[in-house]
């Protein structure tokens, strides 16, 4: 068998099994499955407490191709995540955002009890109903 078509096997053999990240410097990286989730979980829980979760396979993401991200985000969810911690009424109902950039970075932003934006997420939040 030729080289290419060895490739091509591979290639489609890791697809059915991880996820296949196309690079920017024409590279690629794999990643189980199991991996993926667990890194989307984690980072998302780091998030919460208004922190950034070092991983390689954001940091993979990030430097995909926009095709390759693309196809990550649609499967897995978007790497650029956001959360809200919404204060009870009686405790002042300011809504802190925190927001995961596409750089790595979190970025937290408090809207104070009542605000227009306080309003608008607290009401996203109750016409979602409870994240569990």
């Amino acid at each position: 068998m030729a080289l290419k078509g060895r490739l091509r096997r591979l290639q489609r053999e890791a697809k059915s099994e991880g996820v296949i990240l196309r690079l920017r410097d024409g590279g690629f990286r794999v990643f189980d499955q199991m991996e993926v989730w667990k890194e989307m979980f984690l980072t998302q829980t780091a998030l919460m407490m208004g922190e950034a979760h070092p991983s390689e396979v954001l940091d993979a993401v990030r430097a995909a191709t926009p095709e390759s991200q693309a196809a990550f985000e649609e499967e897995h969810g978007s790497i650029e995540m956001v959360g809200h911690i919404i204060a009870p009424e009686h405790s002042g109902g300011w809504v802190d955002e925190h927001r995961l950039l596409e750089d790595g970075t979190v970025k937290i932003t408090r809207f104070e009890g009542g605000s227009e934006k306080a309003l608008q997420i607290l009401e996203e939040a109750r016409r979602q109903g409870p994240a569990f």
